[in-house]
Order: C-alpha cells, then sequence, then structure tokens
C-alpha cells in the first residue's frame, strides 16, 4: 500500500520543531507538490539541495509495480522532475548518504535480492562501485564511517521464511563485505535503522514466526556498537510495528515515524523523538496520514 497524497513538509523545519522538552509549540505540516507517482519503498537523500528518489514500488489496480525513475525534488520553487533512470528496478535495499552520495545495496526488481553496491551522486547517474556486494531485500541499513551497514533481510522479496539475522558491512570504496556479529533476534526484516558515528540504531521491524508462518511485529529497539562491536537493547517503541521511517534529526535526536502495527489497526501516522544520551521517546506532531 503506498500513498496517493501530496508530499508534506514541517513548517518549522525539522530540527528546529524539536527542543530538549519535546515539541515546539505552532509545529505543522504544509502541503506541498505531490510526488510524481505514489511510492513506497525507494531510496531517497537530499543532493545538492534537492530530495531525491529513486525506485520503488507503485500499485496499479490490483498489480504491483516496481519502478526504475529517478525524480527530483527542488524546495525552492515546489516542483518535482524526472531526472533519470536506474539500469533496473529498485525497491527495499538497504542505503545511507556519505560524502554527497546516496549509497544502497541489495533490493529487489520483484524477485530475488539484486547484488552489487550502488551510488548515486549530485549528477544522478548510477554508478556501480562493486559488483559482489549485497544480496539482502527488505534489509534495514545506515552509512557511516565509510561503511554501508546491513542487517536482517531475505535473499527474495517472495522468502519471507528465510530472514536473516546476519549483519554485514560493506566498504563503500572498494565493496569489501566484514561479517559482524549478527542481529540479537531470531531473524529481523522491515525494520528502521540510523547511522550516528560508529553506531547503527535499529528501530522495530518484524521477524519470521515459523509456527504461524507470518511475520510478527516487534517494539524492540538495539544499536549495534562499531568500536566495541556488540550489539545493545535499548528501551522499547511504544508499540510494534515494521515499515517505519528514522531519520537523525542531529546527533542527539532521531525522528521516528508512520510504518504498520498490525492487521487491526494497519497503517498509522504517529511519529515519536528518540533521544539519543537519554535513551528516551517524546511524541512528535504525527504525520499527516498513516502510511510506511
Amino acid at each position: 500500500m503506498h500513498s496517493r497524497f501530496a508530499r508534506w513538509c514541517l513548517t518549522l523545519g525539522l530540527v528546529a520543531a524539536w527542543g530538549a522538552a519535546g515539541v515546539a509549540a505552532g509545529a505543522d505540516w504544509q502541503r506541498r507538490a505531490s510526488m510524481p507517482v505514489g511510492n513506497g519503498g525507494f531510496v531517497a537523500a537530499v543532493l545538492d539541495g534537492k530530495i531525491v528518489i529513486a525506485g520503488g514500488t507503485t500499485w496499479q489496480g490490483e498489480t504491483k509495480r516496481w519502478l526504475d525513475e529517478i525524480w527530483a525534488y527542488d524546495p525552492e520553487v515546489d516542483c518535482w522532475r524526472s531526472a533519470g533512470r536506474l539500469p533496473t528496478a529498485l525497491a527495499y535495499p538497504a542505503f545511507g548518504y556519505e560524502g554527497g552520495s546516496l549509497w544502497w545495496s541489495g533490493g529487489s526488481a520483484g524477485g530475488a535480492a539484486l547484488p552489487g553496491l550502488w551510488r548515486l551522486g549530485p549528477g544522478l547517474r548510477p554508478e556501480l562501485v562493486a559488483s559482489g556486494a549485497g544480496g539482502r531485500v527488505y534489509a534495514a541499513g545506515g552509512v557511516a564511517a565509510g561503511r554501508l551497514w546491513v542487517v536482517g533481510g531475505t535473499d527474495d522479496q517472495a522468502a519471507l521464511d528465510r530472514v536473516t539475522a546476519g549483519f554485514r558491512a560493506i566498504e563503500l570504496n572498494r565493496g569489501a563485505v566484514t561479517e559482524l556479529p549478527p542481529f540479537p533476534d531470531a531473524s529481523l526484516t522491515t525494520a528502521a535503522a540510523v547511522a550516528l558515528g560508529e553506531r547503527l540504531f535499529v528501530f522495530g521491524g518484524a521477524r519470521w514466526d515459523p509456527e504461524a508462518k507470518t511475520v510478527v511485529n516487534h517494539a524492540a529497539v538495539h544499536v549495534f556498537d562499531g568500536a566495541a562491536r556488540r550489539w545493545r537493547k535499548l528501551p522499547s517503541l511504544p508499540h510494534p510495528g515494521r515499515g517505519l521511517a528514522a531519520v537523525a534529526l542531529d546527533e542527539r535526536r532521531i525522528l521516528i515515524a508512520g510504518g504498520y502495527r498490525n492487521d487491526a489497526v494497519e497503517f498509522v501516522a504517529d511519529a515519536f523523538v528518540f533521544a539519543v544520551e537519554r535513551e528516551t521517546f517524546a511524541p512528535a506532531p504525527p504525520l499527516p496520514y498513516a502510511a510506511m
């Protein structure tokens, strides 16, 4: 399920909207130009002052379409433009931003996970950095210190029974892969992750339940300390959910929003700010619509 609604932004700006005590008075959402197509599962970053999204999936009637388009949004003129295409359709990879570029690995075009480490710079021309790296879809990830961290996921978008707890780091300069201590739970899919320095924060997601033969959402939060090479459990999310979005507002605060709570509640618009130092959650202005 993907949103057909317009793009929105906070009128006070995300970083300015939250102080140490919580949400600043008057923070609100403002409607902006609609995205060119309802979309979910894309990669995204701010490149050269433009919001760039690439790939993703959309629905045409009852058919799920996997996308290869690249789009760029200019906030100064409130307008989207077509900015090229990827070599193949792509959705649900592990991705992150560093050095003025968007990096990703894995993902799918509708079947098996795609190999390779890719880079998209301000010129918006996709570049294959390493052909052998990656190979997971629905993994969580983030970029820090010259590495793309990839945790969980599966080798085929239709094979949720093969979701893993595996964790690896991919060197951005040459694509070398280092296996790291696995995620503490038995498996992990569609979690949200944020890299801050030598740490990777992982929020929510789901695990595969072999008895029920389905994914089960959870509220667990973990952080991986790259210097110590170990995982640590943090206070849980206010509620379970998979498909959440997470973004660092600065070095001290992470915004977590949206997601799919369960089959009864379905999609939510809830948003929270996680205080990194205090390891606490505070409510934030909800999204203007419920979505993953």
